[in-house]
């Protein structure tokens, strides 16, 4: 991998190290030790933990959407050995095999979550934590969860150069767009904001409990329409609604745009149909909608 240039050769030897190391890494995510390093609350139901670690200097930010894989500690502050702390990090056919073999008492929880910051330069990442109500495993950890706790996050290794991998928002072209969340998917709606270009015209929903949990509409650029959707308890039906009364005064408009896209997230089931909705209810064509569940009523999404 030499070159006679002295220039070009030092390049050379740096891309085909780069090569090496991506060719010796099997899977587009690495495992990341990290610790808790400060606690905020920024609403009545979100609390941002920064994680810090030495080998989050590798951790790669791709923004948007990106999801990430959060390793929780068992009661006793471990990570079982099933394989993810491998050097370099396995395939999940590997680990997350082990990991389903495991006991279901010995299973660290798994959970997916979008970073609200990364600073990969001094090792840092921020994630905004739902405190949902009944507390779920996550939440509870992440209500009680102290600067000096360990656990590990599984994310993107700049070392493999881009991949994409966990991103759902690829809009392509696409100028118009409609976006549809609940407070799960609040810290990705942000990151999307975020990067949508300055003519670009957007109409997001958000579904919320409480309006002070809104932690997206102070940030949101001009060109982005907010709807705050307040769900009562007992009420899973309210975003679906809000989203048919915006299809039945915008939906043809959307089907016949090709610069139209949809990313909907948030509860299983929900996303689900309104997804339906959008791509058999009024006939976007599938490719311009991407959706996803961030979690399920009545229980996790598995991992």
């Amino acid at each position: 991998c030499h070159r006679r240039t002295a220039g070009r050769a030092v390049a050379r030897v740096d891309t085909c190290r780069s090569a090496i190391v991506t060719a010796e890494r099997p899977w587009a995510y690495s495992a990341f030790p990290v610790e808790v390093r400060a606690r905020v609350m920024l609403s009545p139901h979100f609390v941002r933990l920064t994680l810090g670690g030495e080998s989050l200097r590798n951790f790669a930010s791709w923004g948007t959407d990106q999801r990430i894989k959060v390793v929780l500690p068992l009661a006793d502050g471990s990570i079982a050995d099933f394989g993810l702390l491998d050097e370099p990090t396995p395939h999940p056919s590997d680990w997350y095999a082990r990991w389903r073999a495991l006991p279901e008492d010995e299973r660290n929880v798994l959970r997916t979550y979008t970073p609200s910051a990364i600073r990969s330069e001094v090792g840092e990442i921020d994630i905004d934590f739902f405190l949902h109500e009944p507390a779920g495993p996550a939440s509870a950890w992440a209500a009680a969860a102290a600067p000096g706790d360990r656990l590990v996050v599984n994310g993107p290794d700049a070392r493999m150069g881009w991949t994409g991998y966990g991103l759902h928002w690829h809009p392509g072209d696409a100028q118009r767009f409609l976006i549809v969340a609940d407070e799960t998917a609040f810290p990705a709606v942000r990151g999307i904001l975020d990067s949508l270009a300055p003519g670009a015209r957007a109409e997001v929903f958000l579904e919320c409990g409480d309006a002070a949990d809104d932690l997206v509409s102070p940030a949101a650029p001009d060109t982005a329409r907010v709807h705050r959707v307040l769900r009562d308890a007992g009420d899973s039906e309210a975003i679906e609604r809000a989203v048919h009364a915006w299809g039945a005064v915008h939906g043809a408009s959307a089907r016949d745009d090709n610069a139209f896209y949809a990313w909907i997230a948030g509860e299983s089931s929900t996303t689900t149909g309104i997804r339906r909705y959008l791509t058999s209810g009024l006939g976007i064509a599938k490719d311009r909608v991407s959706f996803l569940g961030y979690w399920r009523r009545g229980g996790p999404l598995v991992g």
